[in-house]
Order: C-alpha cells, then sequence, then structure tokens
C-alpha cells in the first residue's frame, strides 16, 4: 500500500496491507537507537488500540518517515491469555522474571486478554533514565465488582524501545477531589478513564484524565520518572501537584498540547462511541485557570466533531519553515471496533490564540 495523502473517515492500511490498528493512540516525532542499523534514527511513531479482536486487545505501534505510509512494528505490550504463559511463554518469563507469584497475580488481572480494558494507550520519553514510558486506560473486573469498567484506573509499562517489549509497571487510582470542594463522586475516588500525556518544555510530565465517573477532568503532574503521581494521594496539594476542570462538565478524550507558549486542550463529551460535539479550552499555565473556548469545528453541522472523537493534537512541522498542528481524531465503528477509521484535521489559529478546525476529505494533501 501507498499514500499520497490519508483517506480521512475510510479504511486506512499499513504498509503489508493490513488496517491501521492504532485507535485511541497518539502520533509524534521520536528518536531512537535502531538495532539494525546501529543508530539513532528519527520517524514519526503512531502507538494506539489494537482492537483486532474486539474490546480486549494490546497496544500496537507504527513508524513513518512521511506521516502517510506506515510500517507496523508490531505489539508493543502483549495481554496475557493465561496465568500459566508466566511460566511457559518466554516473552513473559523474560519480562516478568523478577516477580514473586502475588505480583504474577496481580500483573494477570490488570492485563489479561479476556476481562482486562486497555485503552488510549499514550508515550513519552524520560531523558533522564532514558526510558520509554507507557501510559494507558486499564480497566476491567475487580475482586469486589464484576463490571468491566470495575477498576477505572491508569495504567503505565515501560520500555528501553518505543517498539518494546514494554514491561508493566502497575495501575492506579489517581488524584481526589479536595474536601473543600464538591465531588461528583464521592462513592469511588480517584477514577481514572480516558487519559493523555503532556510533556512541557521544562521536561515536567502531566497525564490528564476523566475522574469522578467521567464527570470532571483532572490534570496530574507526574514524578521525575514518570512513573507515577509527582505526590502521593495523600499528600498531594491542590493547585501543584493536580487540579480539576470544570467539574461536573461530563468532558472525557483529552488531547493537550502547547502552541507559543498557550496550552490548549481539546475534549469530547461521554457519549459512548457515538461522535458528539467538542470543546476546548486554552491557559497560560497547566495548574491555573483555563478558558472555555467552545466548539472548534466548522461547518460541522451535526456538531458531532465531523463525527469523530479527539486522541490527540501533534506538532507536523518537523522543524520546517511551515507551521502545521494536526488533529487525529478517531472515527469508532461500535459495530466493528477493528473497522475504526481516523480524522487528520490541519488546525487554524487566529490572531487571538483561538484556533478553528476544518473539514477535510484527504489528510496532509499539502505534505507535512
Amino acid at each position: 500500500m501507498f499514500y499520497e495523502d490519508i483517506p480521512n473517515g475510510k479504511n486506512y492500511f499499513d504498509e503489508d496491507g493490513h488496517l491501521i490498528q492504532a485507535h485511541g493512540g497518539q502520533i509524534q516525532w521520536m528518536s531512537y537507537f535502531d538495532i539494525n542499523s546501529k543508530s539513532v534514527v528519527s520517524k514519526w511513531i503512531w502507538v494506539g488500540e489494537d482492537k483486532t479482536s474486539g474490546a480486549h486487545g494490546g497496544i500496537r505501534a507504527y513508524s513513518s518517515e512521511d506521516l502517510r505510509n506506515w510500517k507496523s512494528e508490531g505489539i508493543i505490550m502483549r495481554n496475557i491469555d493465561k496465568r500459566e504463559d508466566f511460566d511457559n511463554d518466554i516473552y513473559f518469563k523474560k519480562l516478568y522474571f523478577d516477580k514473586s507469584s502475588e505480583e504474577l497475580d496481580h500483573i494477570y488481572e490488570c492485563i489479561n486478554s479476556t476481562t482486562a480494558i486497555i485503552e488510549r494507550p499514550k508515550l513519552i520519553y524520560n531523558k533522564k533514565n532514558e526510558q520509554y514510558v507507557l501510559w494507558f486506560h486499564a480497566d476491567g473486573p475487580t475482586r469486589e465488582s464484576k463490571s468491566s469498567y470495575a477498576a477505572a484506573s491508569a495504567g503505565v509499562a515501560v520500555s528501553k524501545s518505543p517498539f518494546g517489549p514494554y514491561k508493566f509497571v502497575d495501575r492506579y487510582r489517581l488524584n481526589i477531589c479536595p474536601d473543600d470542594q464538591k465531588d461528583y463522586y464521592p462513592q469511588s475516588k480517584g477514577m481514572a478513564r480516558d487519559m493523555n500525556l503532556f510533556v512541557d518544555d521544562d521536561d515536567s510530565a502531566y497525564i490528564i484524565y476523566s475522574s469522578e465517573e467521567n464527570l470532571t477532568l483532572y490534570i496530574s503532574k507526574l514524578n521525575d520518572d514518570y512513573t507515577y503521581l509527582s505526590e502521593t494521594v495523600d499528600k498531594a496539594v491542590y493547585g501543584r501537584d493536580y487540579i480539576r476542570l470544570f467539574p461536573g462538565a461530563q468532558r472525557e478524550a483529552p488531547a493537550m498540547f502547547k502552541r507559543n507558549g498557550k496550552y490548549y486542550l481539546i475534549t469530547s463529551g461521554c457519549t459512548g462511541w457515538a461522535p458528539n460535539q467538542a470543546r476546548y479550552y486554552i491557559t497560560d499555565n497547566i495548574m491555573g485557570n483555563w478558558k472555555n473556548m467552545g466548539d472548534p469545528c466548522i461547518g460541522d453541522t451535526s456538531h458531532t466533531t465531523f463525527d469523530s472523537q479527539s486522541t490527540c493534537v501533534f506538532n507536523a512541522s518537523n522543524n520546517k519553515r511551515i507551521e502545521r498542528y494536526i488533529y487525529l481524531g478517531d472515527r469508532w465503528n461500535s459495530n466493528k471496533l477493528s473497522e475504526s477509521s481516523y480524522l487528520f484535521l490541519d488546525i487554524e489559529f487566529m490572531e487571538d490564540d483561538s484556533l478553528k478546525i476544518f473539514y477535510q476529505e484527504r489528510g496532509l494533501v499539502d505534505g507535512n
């Protein structure tokens, strides 16, 4: 398969002719050590959910030199079929050789292929320890509840290569509503579902996620290793370690980016697999006040974000003179998740730093 532009909203295949399985994902320009050429190379890397087998799949990665044509780099974090695979499968034996039986039981609960939910994977690189860190919405039944979304946690895994294999670290509930504010779901504190990551210019990293039964967005600062919060939940200080955004507004699918010193956050409403109206926010300070800017989509008469849901915004300028930011959205096919497609739409910025998104039949038609 070869593409001169991206088939927005239509079937999109990798270089081997297979449907691209990178749903709820993220695209970015990354450098890494290539074992074949034994040198450092830079490419576009796209990570996302593999929906080949439906809702319960692993995380897949793709690489590209032109943002149109993608090579599959395979499953970078596998989920596990049977508890015995920790003893019998060399992949899992090598990754988790240092874990106790109790720890393996917990890992199996978190990433098994039968009940575990692995969604919204996002990847960042930690310069300090030269480690790639993968966060995702980690859900599934718990010992207390058989609900598919009972865990409501954020999972994290690490690797020395962007293409894995990623070793699962743990899944966590995150920050909670302060006592002096209204908690919209106090019966289940620290929930974390739809999420994204952001690394600022000073290398501080943040996780942005839906909490309080998806009624409130949170932004929480990560530690220096990017593998947990900057402070434990019981010691976290509101306004320094985390904030809540527009409590009760019921927003999800957060996509944060930075341009000219301002932070932007595009979100969707909560309507399951069905698309809805986007809304975006701007601030000068991540932990400060965010301004609601409304719907960025121009000409979207159905108010469904052009039948898509935000998953990330990436800078496609690639050190070239022409500035280019791209909105990446999922166009979900609820009847067959593996055939869900994608939208790549250019973002246009106004003089007052507001933004607009227009529909394009083809993505990246003018080059990257």
